[in-house]
């Protein structure tokens, strides 16, 4: 076990084997439901993924986290996203069916750039610079003006994405 992440035959999801095969949570799971550990849309994504594991052959998939900023469903995975995404993008289309929004899929942890990256794509990053401060760093990302109509989310939302992701504070800049 790594973490609160239950391992289910491969499978890194936030919720166990049981609740991936049930529709009802186990006392375990429902409990990190109510402390916001993960939310429904976690446990919807996780089962589906469990459905969607023989067709797609998504035996070692990681999901981390579902972050709802809107229009769009930000899906997190610690490993690689090309499983998430899919042969010809069927996996992550199963899933912006299922939840009737658009679904990005993003890959955490490492590399911050990549993880941004993955996040306001096709958006290009100028530039990220770290601001050491007393209460905690910042991290200023900066972005071209011309690209701000490009951006998957409004600025706020995607602040509040990224400081959640981060865990740090978060400034967008457009230069």
């Amino acid at each position: 076990m790594k973490g609160w992440f239950l391992k289910g035959e491969s499978m890194n999801v936030p919720i166990c084997d049981l609740c991936m095969k049930s529709k009802v949570l186990c006392s375990g799971c429902s409990e990190k439901v109510k402390r916001g550990k993960i939310s429904e849309l976690d446990v919807k994504i996780s089962r589906l993924l469990y459905k969607m594991k023989d067709k797609y052959n998504l035996e070692n998939v990681d999901f981390t986290k579902a972050v709802d900023l809107g229009r769009v469903v930000l899906v997190l995975t610690k490993k690689d996203v090309g499983p998430l995404i899919g042969r010809e993008g069927k996996v992550v289309s199963d899933i912006s069916q299922t939840v009737g929004k658009k679904v990005r899929i993003a890959e955490i942890g490492g590399d911050i750039k990549k993880t941004i990256s993955d996040v306001v794509a096709p958006v290009k990053i100028l530039g990220i610079n770290k601001v050491y401060r007393k209460d905690g760093n910042l991290y200023k990302v900066r972005f071209s003006r011309k690209e701000i109509k490009q951006l998957p989310v409004d600025i706020n939302s995607l602040e509040k994405a990224l400081q959640s992701l981060l865990e740090s504070d978060i400034m967008i800049v457009f230069e």
